[in-house]
Order: structure tokens, then C-alpha cells, then sequence
């Protein structure tokens, strides 16, 4: 494993290349403090974070990472797992113990972490949390991206998922916000075009032998859900199971907001993030 530093000015958040298990990350850290970590959706990259990561390095040391097959991270032709691809880049940063905070697959990369290695998590917050073969499918809008992926059109894929993860089944593409749609398209573009893309060789990854969804009850600490209200009705329904399984989970639903509910309505979602890690260090 090694680390490549760039170099900022003091106070700024920092860039650093880690290469681990064959793969080089793009990561980035900021602040002081008790740990967070950022696990991006799998439609963009960690240019989700844009505002909670200035945010939250307020109180708090932060990192976040493109994933392996996202943003600037390669994807080696080698079978890997996203949770064990965050303890490498967590060993690389120097953090033993962290928060961490999900989104989609990240959310799932987040609960696999946690159940593996269960010292070194603090609390999780969850938004429109995936898991491993929970695939949206009930709606039309939602049946169209995978067929999209099938075909590997990248243009169709990026109006696939726009229409299904940001405009949801109930609202036409005009009544999305359009800055925060236009901001997931062009993460979306970038990653749906990427011949070493991670949609093009997922089926390198490897999930638990025992689904997290199997092994809440051994997951005690606090956990924030948050959900669109505007999501995949799949996507609502696994929010509520989590909340339903977890010993100590709080479910909030954010109004006008589909998958990524953090990009749609940070005026919500920055506010309940900041509220929740306040109570965890205190």
C-alpha cells in the first residue's frame, strides 16, 4: 500500500492517491476530530459530498474517497470488495474508528463495513440506502435502467437513471430541481462512459457469504436513515426495514427529493447530518 500526497495550502482540504489491493483511490481529507467517512452513490462519485464534506469538516476530520471503478479510482480486472477496499483506504488515512456516512451502494459498502468490522464504526447515516440484490423494479422508470445496462448505451444510461434515481416515479423531469439534476448528470456521464468503469465490470465484486440485511441485530449503535420521499418505492421500503431491524435507528423522510436527497435538498439534509454526529461525539 503507499500514499501520494498533493500539496495545499494550510487549512484546505487535502488530496492524497492511495494504491491498495492493486486499485488507486482518489481521496480527499479535511478538518479535525472524531472521524467521517463518505461512501458515494453508485450513479455518481464523491462530488456528492461537495456540501456535507465542507460541512462537516467544520467539527470533524473527513474523508472522503471515489470508489473503486468511480470518479478518478481505477478498476483493476481483479475480483475485490467495496468494504474491504474502505479498511484499506481507512489504514492508509490513519483512522482507526470512524462514522460513516452512505448513500445507495455506499450505504450498503457501509453496513457490510460495519458488520465486519464492528470496532471501527462509531455511528452510520444512511441516505436512500441499497443493499446487494435489492434492485428497484416495480416501476417502469426503474425496469429502464437496467435494460440500459444491458445494452451499455452510455447516453441511455445516464436518462435511464435520471429518470428513475433523480425524477423518481412521480414527477416529470421538470419538476426536479434542476441545478442538483444537472450535477448528477455530469457525475453519471463521466462514470456510464468509463471503459474501466465500475458498471462495466461489477460483476468483479464479492459480497458476504451472510447479507448484512441478515445480521442487523448485531449492529448496535446509532444509525440515521434518510430517504427522499420521491425515491423508488423499493428504496423507501428497504429505509423502513432498516429502521424496523436496527436497535437504535431514527428514519427521516425529506420532502421533494428523490434518490440522492443530500444533492436535492441539502437545506434538509445538512442540518439533520450535522444534528446527528453532535450527539454522537457528545
Amino acid at each position: 500500500m503507499s500514499v501520494t500526497f498533493s500539496h495545499r495550502k494550510s487549512g484546505a482540504p487535502q488530496a492524497r492517491w492511495i494504491e491498495a489491493a492493486g486499485a488507486h483511490f482518489h481521496a480527499e481529507l479535511a478538518g479535525s476530530g472524531e472521524a467521517i467517512a463518505m461512501l458515494h452513490g453508485f450513479l455518481v462519485d464523491s462530488g456528492q459530498w461537495d456540501d456535507a464534506f465542507a460541512a462537516l469538516a467544520d467539527t470533524h476530520r473527513v474523508l472522503r474517497y471515489d470508489l473503486r471503478g468511480f470518479g478518478r479510482s481505477s478498476m483493476p480486472a481483479v475480483p475485490f470488495s467495496h468494504h474491504d477496499d474502505l479498511a484499506r483506504v481507512l489504514d492508509a488515512c490513519n483512522i482507526g474508528r470512524t462514522a460513516l456516512v452512505g448513500c445507495s451502494g455506499g450505504a450498503a459498502t457501509a453496513l457490510d463495513f460495519a458488520v465486519a468490522y464492528p470496532q471501527r464504526v462509531s455511528a452510520l447515516a444512511l441516505i436512500g440506502a441499497g443493499y446487494w440484490g435489492h434492485y428497484a423494479s416495480r416501476t417502469a422508470e426503474a425496469r429502464a435502467f437496467p435494460a440500459a445496462l444491458e445494452s451499455g448505451d452510455a447516453e441511455a444510461l445516464v436518462a435511464t437513471s435520471l429518470r428513475a434515481f433523480v425524477d423518481g416515479p412521480r414527477r416529470a423531469p421538470e419538476q426536479s430541481r434542476a441545478a442538483a439534476r444537472e450535477r448528477i448528470a455530469a457525475m453519471s456521464a463521466w462514470n456510464f462512459g468509463r471503459d474501466d468503469g465500475y458498471w462495466k465490470h461489477a460483476t468483479l465484486q464479492r459480497t458476504p457469504a451472510v447479507p448484512a440485511l441478515e445480521r442487523l441485530v448485531e449492529l448496535d449503535l446509532p444509525v440515521l436513515l434518510i430517504v427522499g420521499e420521491e425515491d423508488q418505492p423499493e428504496v423507501v421500503e428497504l429505509s423502513e426495514r432498516l429502521a424496523a431491524g436496527l436497535s437504535n435507528a431514527r428514519l427521516v423522510r425529506v420532502p421533494d427529493a428523490g434518490h440522492h436527497a443530500d444533492i436535492e435538498r441539502p437545506d434538509i439534509v445538512l442540518p439533520l447530518l450535522g444534528a446527528f454526529f453532535a450527539e454522537v461525539r457528545a
